[in-house]
């Protein structure tokens, strides 16, 4: 007789993989979060981000902390979109290798020695090629196109310049190498960092997510390429600007940045509007309203040019982090349920997936967080030391709190 096995789902297939990503991340933004209180005098006397502590704790919130989970993310909505299965988990788990080695050279050569900066980048350009590279592979092979696709595609290719814009920096403070027009390299890694790739995988992710959460009819359309590909189009037109020394066409970029994102935040409206049932839990409420007040602060910061920096704080910090968090409530749940209760047998005894989590807490602590967050904006802005240290404490412990809560589902 031939025993037939039970052929294992492709999201339970790298379930060890995502949740390296996911761990790792976490772990690296509570130590970033930390690290910014004892940080924030030093900054606010200098008034700058740049400068050895302020790129630190850049690349630990955005390569370390957002990208980490990113791409751990990243691999399990392909398969579920897609309804397919990763190209390859080898390639998943030899990426994440180099790019935490690559990572962890990076961030200790801004301390120790420039020239780490330079080793731990070509280490992250090897493990950001293999992601980009099984992505692909897997949307090839599944031979689908659709907004998801297109849209990943797109912030795949401004990750992409973003780490070799990067590694052409650190050759420049690690070797003494001279860079025409350092100040466009730097721009155009900024760019293309925070707008091209995690913000515009947010946009993308959020087309997919947000109807699912809040069980609605409003699927993406027409319209959604042209969001994304608008918003895309502005991006890079507004990168041309630094080379080209042209500030019509940075002008013209921009706006075609604000129309995107309105039209956005339009349609995001529409989800809500088309939704069946009851609202969804608080913690997703509360990164789907973040979308219209980073809108109307980007706005902000377009016309008062001393907010920039202040602006990209709250980007990260707030925007970012908080969908991370607010999107994980649910992700992890999602994932382990499955896992944990595979069998007939489990499931007669299986805790039901809203129950695994405390929701309403977990949404009070995310609303707290982001209220930290918000006071260490103010000390930055009118320079009050004390008020962003204690709004960056309170912060970091409703953080710590909430990471806490999301590993209570592995209680179970």
């Amino acid at each position: 007789m031939i025993s037939k096995t039970r052929k294992i789902p492709p999201h339970l297939h790298i379930l060890k993989l995502t949740f390296s990503f996911f761990s790792t991340g976490m772990a690296l933004f509570v130590i970033g979060m930390i690290a910014t209180v004892w940080f924030i005098p030093d900054l606010i006397q200098l008034e700058s981000f740049r400068n050895p502590k302020g790129w630190f704790l850049a690349h630990i919130f955005l390569l370390g902390w957002a990208t980490m989970v990113a791409m751990g993310a990243s691999y399990q909505i392909t398969q579920i979109v897609l309804v397919t299965s990763l190209y390859s988990r080898a390639i998943g788990y030899i990426h994440f290798f180099f790019y935490l080695v690559g990572f962890l050279g990076l961030v200790s050569g801004f301390f120790i020695n420039m020239k780490l900066v330079v080793l731990g980048g070509c280490f992250i350009v090897i493990g950001g090629l293999l992601y980009v590279f099984n992505l692909c592979m897997t949307f090839i092979r599944k031979r689908i196109w659709n907004v998801f696709v297109f849209g990943v595609c797109l912030s795949l290719a401004a990750f992409l310049m973003t780490i070799f814009l990067g590694t052409m920096m650190g050759l420049g403070y690690g070797y003494g190498m001279i860079i025409e027009k350092y100040e466009a390299v730097f721009k155009s890694h900024l760019w293309m960092g925070i707008a091209g790739w995690l913000s515009g995988l947010i946009m993308v992710y959020s087309f997919k997510l947000l109807p699912m959460f809040y069980v609605s009819t409003k699927k993406a359309t027409t319209s959604s390429y042209w969001i994304v590909g608008l918003f895309h189009i502005g991006l890079w037109l507004h990168v041309f600007s630094f080379w080209l020394s042209f500030n019509w066409l940075a002008i013209v970029g921009k706006f075609i940045m604000i129309v995107a994102l309105g039209w956005f935040v339009l349609y995001m409206f529409q989800v809500r509007k088309y939704r069946r049932g009851r609202l969804p839990i608080g913690t997703v409420r509360v990164a789907f309203y973040l979308i219209p007040i980073i809108y109307f602060l980007f706005l902000v910061s377009n016309l008062i040019e001393r907010m920039q920096e202040e602006f990209i704080i709250i980007l990260i910090l707030g925007w970012f982090s908080a969908s991370i968090l607010s999107y994980l409530y649910k992700i992890i749940p999602f994932l382990w349920w499955p896992y944990r209760y595979r069998t007939k047998e489990d499931r007669k005894t299986a805790v039901l997936l809203y129950e695994m989590l405390p929701g309403d807490r977990m949404t009070w602590e995310l609303c707290v967080y982001l209220f930290g967050i918000s006071t260490l904006i103010f000390g930055f802005i009118f320079q009050l030391t004390i008020v962003a240290v204690l709004g960056q404490i309170l912060a970091v412990g409703c953080v710590m709190i909430y990471i806490a809560e999301l590993f209570k589902v592995f209680r179970y």
